[in-house]
């Protein structure tokens, strides 16, 4: 994955995700899952990223930035079908970190 999060520290938590960027996603369905990677920084952030449905070429990518793991009032909510668009949205959500 191609995002830079240093100068907000962020701490790699869960990290299943294996999409490649070179290769579609079509032919990645087995890596596809609702639990890909999940972020965690100061302040009591927790960036999650996952796809549903799971297994789906369907789905989407399904980005949440957490605060105070209040799940249900995401600070940030947003979804992608494809890498670039991902890339941009975890861009966006990690840009709401104060």
């Amino acid at each position: 994955m191609n995002i830079s999060f240093p100068e907000k520290k962020g701490k790699i938590v869960f990290n299943d995700f294996s999409i490649k960027d070179t290769i579609p996603l079509s032919e990645q369905i087995n890596d596809l899952k609702e639990d890909m990677l999940q972020i965690e920084f100061p302040n009591n952030f927790i960036l999650d990223v996952g796809w549903r449905p799971s297994f789906d070429i369907n789905g989407k990518f399904f980005i949440y930035l957490i605060k105070n793991f209040d799940w249900s009032a995401p600070v940030y909510y947003s979804n992608a079908k494809d890498m670039p668009s991902l890339y941009n949205q975890i861009s966006l959500a990690i840009n709401k970190i104060k």
